[in-house]
């Protein structure tokens, strides 16, 4: 049993960086001496891919000054004249300190950056490609070099605007305004702890989903060969495959052809590429596509195969080959079974389902966590709900979280979400009948979800984070737990508040922003996710809370599928 597990494997992470660099190149740009099993299937042949690359996958790095707030005495007055400027130039366009806001608030931006409440900050963050205005990433953030500032924990960025930077012999020139960052901070809540094996920086931290997107990514096919009847063409081509209200490719140019992201893709731009980049140039040779789709049958059938590039191909043409796929679900060979399924219910088959659910529920198959992650994915064929929420009880807690997030996803009922503090975090109560277990996201999201009714604190117990900001405690037989609260503004110290020992209702305690009920006893203490996260993790370690922990984990193989041995790399899961 994996039990109070925290792994993140940072190459995935390098991984998939490579791979999106790979998906940018013409073909052909290989390693010496590695054929590219692609180059000779039929999955390749004819397409959209043969004619044309993508440009536009690599992420675009955005950074820019900010200013967190609610450091208490943690901040810092001092910041470099030029950055001061910059900040000052910014605030004053917002209008919130227009001349009605600042008497509305009674103080300057001048005042606000001079408070050590606040702590000017570097903000970074990488766009994603195929971008829409609206979407969200991850931002980092960092305090100036050698000001005071001694921690970002608990802090708010203030919303603030993220530019591409040129650096020149001259300096750095910013661009256009791509996106907006704001939120609060999240600080690796291990950060001073004495037992870590490499101690954090406190003044760095993230805001995990803080960078919004406001221009959309340059998104086009590059033709090998400029031709404006082939741009023509291949626009055509995708957009009969892809009905929208507008046009989702445009071929008025030679060279290139602009893509649009459709709003049903707009979760997943990278899966309408690959589809997009798998679709067949109209062929004047009658009964072309129905031979096609036979010979793509055939060819998966061979274990050295681009088995995912056919699997878009049978995507691309469409249901039309549903009868072929279906031949196919019941196949002994693991890679027919899972690869046929996964085509067939990314087109809507459910009977597509039992196959990826055999793969799902079988610990020995090399497909597993890439078949949870198609069903879960499969948000518009009900039958996958079903085994999703059989997956919950699944011993290997992985397992469980993918199986989660796919009911999330689709709003199932057996996912109850609740905002936490305004927006300090989500809380998620997960029927479950499996091994207690709790589940903290740190990219993208702040998340914690709690698997089943039964997860609670075990007394005696007893937690205090490295600052004294909570404490919490209770004797052996005790029924409720007492917290202590300190804010980063005091240096007091609040009364013990009972709160309830079962964890799913001890959480809301701990994030909820303060509110006296009928009896004048508080109940929400505005802790942040940092902070809560450690608490639980750590009562979880010292067996103070009957549950395993889980903290978010990247793996390629789980995620992806086995890594072929040479070639293209089946990766678009």
């Amino acid at each position: 049993m994996l039990r109070h597990t925290a792994v993140l494997v940072a190459g995935a992470s390098v991984w998939l960086s490579c791979l999106a660099c790979d998906h940018g190149k013409k073909h052909g740009e290989m390693v010496p001496g590695v054929e590219d099993p692609l180059v000779n299937s039929k999955a390749f042949r004819d397409t959209v891919s043969q004619v044309a690359w993508v440009e536009g996958l690599r992420k675009m790095r955005v950074r820019g000054y900010g200013l967190v707030v609610g450091l208490g005495t943690r901040g810092s007055s001092e910041c470099p004249r030029t950055v001061r400027g910059r900040m000052l130039q910014e605030m004053y366009k917002m209008a919130v300190f227009t001349r009605a806001g600042r008497e509305a608030l009674s103080v300057t931006p001048e005042q606000i950056i001079d408070d050590r409440d606040t702590a000017v900050v570097v903000v970074e963050g990488e766009i994603p490609a195929a971008a829409s205005p609206g979407d969200c990433f991850d931002l980092h953030v960092r305090a100036l070099a050698g000001t005071q500032t001694t921690s970002l924990e608990g802090g708010r960025l203030y919303s603030c605007n993220l530019r591409v930077h040129r650096d020149t012999t001259a300096g750095s020139i910013a661009g256009q305004v791509l996106a907006t960052g704001s939120g609060p901070v999240f600080v690796n809540p291990w950060a001073k702890s004495a037992t870590a094996a490499t101690r954090v920086d406190p003044r760095i931290g993230s805001v995990l989903g803080g960078g919004v997107v406001v221009e959309a990514r340059r998104l086009r096919l590059v033709l090998e060969h400029p031709s404006y009847r082939r741009a023509v063409q291949v626009a055509n081509c995708i957009n009969n495959r892809f009905t929208a209200r507008d046009k989702v490719a445009d071929g008025r140019t030679p060279a290139h052809v602009k893509l649009r992201v459709p709003a049903v893709y707009a979760d997943n731009p990278k899966h309408f590429l690959d589809v997009a980049r798998h679709l067949y140039l109209p062929s004047t040779s009658p009964g072309f596509i129905d031979r096609r789709a036979s010979e793509l049958a055939e060819e998966l059938l061979d274990p050295a195969a681009p088995h995912l590039d056919i699997a878009l191909a049978f995507e691309g043409i469409g249901r039309s080959t549903e009868g072929l796929l279906r031949n196919l679900y019941a196949d002994s060979r693991a890679h027919v079974s899972f690869y046929s399924g996964l085509a067939g219910v990314r087109l809507g088959d459910s009977m597509a389902v039992e196959p990826l659910a055999a793969h799902a529920r079988n610990p020995r198959s090399d497909y597993r966590m890439a078949a949870v992650r198609a069903l879960a994915d499969a948000v518009d064929v009900y039958r996958a709900s079903a085994t999703l929420r059989a997956m919950l009880d699944d011993p290997d807690p992985r397992i469980r979280v993918m199986a989660y997030d796919g009911l999330r996803e689709r709003g199932d009922p057996c996912v109850v979400s609740t905002v936490i503090g305004g927006d300090n975090f989500f809380l998620d109560r997960v029927q479950s009948g499996g091994r207690n277990l709790i589940y903290v996201r740190r990219s993208g999201e702040r998340r914690i979800a709690v698997f089943g009714e039964r997860v609670a604190c075990v007394p005696p117990l007893f937690f205090v984070d490295d600052e004294g900001m909570l404490t919490m405690s209770a004797n052996a037989g005790d029924e409720k737990v007492d917290l202590l609260r300190r804010t980063q503004f005091s240096e007091r110290t609040s009364p013990p508040i009972p709160a309830p020992l079962r964890v799913a209702e001890l959480i809301p305690w701990l994030g909820d922003e303060p509110v006296m009920d009928g009896e004048e006893v508080v109940r929400g203490l505005n802790v942040p996710y940092s902070l809560v996260v450690k608490a639980v993790a750590d009562l979880c370690r010292a067996d103070a809370i009957n549950a395993d922990f889980l903290l978010e984990q990247t793996t390629i193989p789980e995620l992806f599928g086995p890594m072929p041995k040479s070639g293209r790399g089946e990766s678009d899961l």
